[in-house]
């Protein structure tokens, strides 16, 4: 159900000129690989690069929007809770309001939820722990973006050390999937900033969390031409 506040959050932003809105899918079929910790934080990146954002929280778990409603700036961006079968008409009315960009929050164990969202995207980012149970659930995404044909990358999150990560890589590579040179280490400023609706860029403004943030946008954005 779509409040009138967060209806109209969808369709406030001006009209862009020859706006070309693009789209971001962040999906994985195994639970508790940050899906939620990156799309948050890729918004707020975006944002302060100048962006007009829209954040679709598709899983029922809602902690996008929970996120979000705990912000102090709440026009800063626009979020909402609503479910796959929502998805294109609330894409076309970001486009429609102006938005640059649209991240879609996806939930685990939801093949067709996850197909929808891949299927309106762009580029599809893929989280991963570096861990051996995490590695081995990658099939079934895979076969996801298979099924749509997006262009989609994995990126390592939550990683321990350098060297854990850099071994996750390899494997992964070693079966075919694209992995980022990007990643995304387990520090305390990520658990920190979310906990009141922050990002690690307002928490910690020029740590090594906010630079992980901005290398891996300036790969999306210039992956999708944002």
């Amino acid at each position: 159900m779509l409040s009138s506040y967060t209806y109209n959050m969808l369709t406030c932003y001006h009209i862009n000129k020859g706006n070309h809105m693009k789209t971001l899918a962040i999906i994985s079929q195994k639970g508790g690989s940050g899906k939620t910790t990156i799309a948050v934080h890729l918004a707020f990146c975006a944002v302060l690069s100048g962006k007009s954002v829209a954040l679709i929280d598709i899983d029922q778990q809602g902690s996008t929007i929970d996120w979000f409603k705990t912000r102090k700036t709440e026009h800063d961006l626009a979020a909402i809770h609503t479910t796959a079968a929502a998805l294109t008409d609330l894409i076309l009315k970001a486009k429609k309001g102006g938005a640059d960009l649209v991240i879609i929050d996806t939930a685990p164990h939801s093949a067709e939820d996850a197909v929808i969202a891949a299927r309106s995207a762009d580029l599809i980012l893929i989280p991963c722990h570096p861990s051996r149970f995490d590695l081995k659930a990658m099939p079934p995404t895979f076969e996801i973006v298979k099924l749509v044909g997006t262009k989609a990358f994995i990126v390592l999150n939550r990683c321990t050390g350098q060297k854990i990560a850099e071994n996750a890589k390899e494997a992964l590579e070693s079966q075919g999937f694209p992995v980022l040179d990007i990643f995304i280490f387990d520090r305390a400023a990520y658990r920190h900033a979310v906990m009141d609706g922050r990002s690690v860029h307002e928490y910690e403004p020029g740590g090594k969390a906010a630079l992980e943030i901005d290398q891996l946008f300036a790969f999306i954005k210039g992956k999708i031409k944002l």
